[in-house]
């Protein structure tokens, strides 16, 4: 199983903008850190479409590669 390493960490913790905590992105999904989920929200019209990925998850897995491999390239 992959787990997040430090320079991921670092680069995907929350940003504090005017004492706002942000989460950021990757790949189109909202990187929680500490509930270790990407997450996103489709809105189309009237429609709102939620996806949760835990880390843990073989998709979520795949995310963690991806988001690794960008970190260190």
């Amino acid at each position: 199983m992959i787990t997040i390493c430090e320079l991921c960490r670092k680069t995907y913790e929350p940003e504090e903008i005017k004492g706002v905590r942000t989460l950021k992105t990757f790949d189109g999904f909202t990187v929680d850190l500490r509930l270790q989920q990407f997450r996103k929200i489709k809105l189309e019209m009237e429609l709102q479409d939620f996806e949760f990925i835990e880390f843990d998850d073989p998709k979520g897995q795949e995310l963690l590669k991806k988001m690794h491999a960008s970190v260190i390239n």
